[in-house]
């Protein structure tokens, strides 16, 4: 009897720990929410890496025509 429970506790532990579920406290109760992974993809990604560099060369270009940039 004790060997199943324990195998049972054990199953339970490792769904918990493998399932991304977050408990919410509600004016009902508690509510237990299954998160959504929001991936970056591969677009994403360039896009960002696109507009970070435009931003990077038009301070440096503000900069070095203000005489700041060394």
């Amino acid at each position: 009897m004790r060997v199943p429970s324990i195998v049972g506790l054990l199953f339970a532990a490792v769904m918990l720990a493998i399932i991304p579920v977050s408990p919410q406290v509600t004016p009902r109760g508690v509510e237990v929410s299954v998160d959504q992974a929001q991936a970056v993809t591969y677009r994403r990604a360039r896009v960002t890496a696109r507009r970070v560099d435009r931003r990077d060369y038009r301070y440096t270009r503000r900069a070095v025509r203000r005489g700041v940039y060394y």
